[in-house]
């Protein structure tokens, strides 16, 4: 009976032995692995409004021709450069002449018409809209009359931001 023991057992090692050295060369037991899905990113880009509309104003009608063909492009870059487009945050804004519910509603007004813009050009990303009217400035310019110096200093606060989140095709 020791014997058979014994014999039972040196076989059972070998064959512990056997499997513990087996590898998985084929990967037949294990799926395939698969590369994580490159994570979305937010990219913002900002338009100059005096590039887009007429000086103060906002409404499809007031876009110039130059604002109508960035937007085109952008338009189309959305469509073709991007992979997923999970959504896009625009934002209105404004210099600071004029007060500050004016401001915010014109800066209300532009984010509103560039969304439907790229809406009409088939951009079906979700688009909210906002404004920070004359609250973030890009520019530190003297003076408090309306002069040409003074608008001319203040137009890169006029500008609409995209917050562009999505995953750009490589």
């Amino acid at each position: 009976m020791n014997r058979k023991i014994k014999l039972l057992a040196i076989g059972l090692s070998l064959s512990l032995s056997a499997v513990a050295g087996a590898r998985d060369v084929d990967h037949k037991w294990c799926p395939p692995e698969t590369p994580a899905p490159p994570a979305p990113k937010t990219e913002r880009v900002n338009l100059s409004a005096d590039a887009l509309f007429r000086f103060d104003k906002a409404a499809s009608t007031d876009l110039l021709p130059a604002g109508k063909q960035t937007l085109d492009e952008l338009g189309n870059a959305l469509r073709t450069e991007y992979a997923a487009v999970d959504g896009i945050a625009l934002i209105g804004h404004t210099d600071r002449l004029g007060n500050d519910k004016y401001n915010y509603n014109l800066g209300l007004k532009r984010a509103h018409t560039v969304k439907s813009y790229l809406q009409n050009l088939g951009v079906t990303a979700p688009i909210s809209v906002g404004s920070a009217g004359e609250t973030q400035p890009v520019t530190n310019c003297q003076g408090t009359k309306p002069t040409a110096e003074l608008k001319a200093c203040l137009q890169p606060d006029r500008r609409v931001s995209l917050d562009i989140t999505g995953i750009r095709k490589k």
